[in-house]
């Protein structure tokens, strides 16, 4: 009797382990949460794009949920508090695992350690836009405009930390000029301001602008990259006008939960690159003249650690406060 005993317990030692990799190798075998933690009309359309070919890899459906707010902290933490197991992952930026990191106080989690990178997608061509009837063509102009008119003069961002304000500061601290932040909850909301005059100054994504430009209500006055787009030859970079000036860091990926199995990971960077490799999403991130750029699970983690560090340095630089 007690020798069947020690066999049982025994046969239960080896099986258990065994278990979570089973289930890993298994996944997935039902429907997946996908989280973006922005509003409607920011980074969301690429998810969209992206859902149909990674679903037919999957063999799973997968659902995309908005949860905005506080630029995508909350969304981000549903997701630390998930399960590791590769059913709730995360569709979110730099804007916020690093610079919403680090200038927002309320944050309760930390990149580096509550998140499992799976891959990084693209990044996207960042743009200083005004609204079509206001009196300026140029860089140039509107650092001129708003020395003449020292703190009279607005720029949105998609919220505080974002890429787009770090991005907006960076402009601001290069030309010596006083303007003054309006974090929004999205790039959506900021571009139908600036396009009616609410505000003077977007800085955000050119798929955010396309339309906007395409009415006549907004005037693209330069991106915020190192050289001019081969889509957009005729449009400036910043540094054309302010040298040395360059964007902060910033990409666009899929993230979960910390400690999600290594064949989960894998099946789910298989699943995004073969999208990203299809005929449909090439075209789309063409259309939005975003640059792809893959990186794997840990080239991903390496990349955020170094934009912590550099987006740390460049607060101290120009003396910006978390709030």
């Amino acid at each position: 009797m007690n020798r069947k005993f020690s066999i049982l317990i025994a046969s239960l030692a080896l099986a258990l382990p065994l278990a979570p990799t089973t289930q890993a190798q298994s996944y997935p075998e039902k429907p997946i949460r996908l989280i973006v933690p922005y509003p409607p009309g920011g980074i969301d359309p690429y998810a969209r794009v992206m859902m149909p070919k990674m679903i037919e890899n999957l063999g799973q459906q997968i659902i995309l949920e908005n949860r905005p707010g506080a630029n995508g902290l909350i969304g981000t933490e549903l997701v630390t508090k998930s399960p590791p197991d590769g059913y709730t992952i995360l569709f979110a930026t730099t804007s916020t695992l690093v610079g919403g990191y680090l200038m927002l106080k309320s944050v309760t989690w930390d990149p580096r350690k509550d998140l499992s990178p799976i891959i990084s997608l693209f990044e996207s061509l960042r743009t200083i836009t005004v609204p079509a009837h206001m009196p300026i063509r140029s860089i140039k102009e509107l650092i001129d405009y708003a020395k003449q008119n020292p703190g009279k003069l607005s720029f949105g961002s998609s919220g505080i930390g974002s890429a787009f304000h770090l991005d907006g500061e960076i402009l601001k601290d290069a030309a010596g000029i006083d303007i003054v932040h309006v974090p929004y909850k999205g790039s959506g909301p900021l571009a139908m301001d600036v396009a009616v005059g609410r505000i003077e100054i977007g800085v955000m994504s050119y798929n955010n602008v396309i339309p906007h430009i395409k009415a006549g209500k907004l005037r693209l006055l330069a991106i915020m990259e190192k050289s001019r787009s081969p889509s957009l030859p005729g449009v400036p970079t910043v540094s054309e006008t302010l040298p040395g000036v360059s964007r902060s860091p910033g990409w666009t990926g899929f993230l979960g939960p910390a400690g999600m199995p290594r064949p989960v990971v894998t099946r789910l960077f298989n699943a995004a690159k073969y999208a990203m490799e299809s005929t449909e999403v090439r075209a789309h991130h063409e259309k939005m003249q975003t640059v792809v750029n893959i990186l794997t699970a840990e080239e991903m983690g390496a990349s955020m650690r170094d934009g912590l560090t550099q987006v740390s340095a460049l607060m101290k630089k120009i003396n910006l406060q978390p709030e």
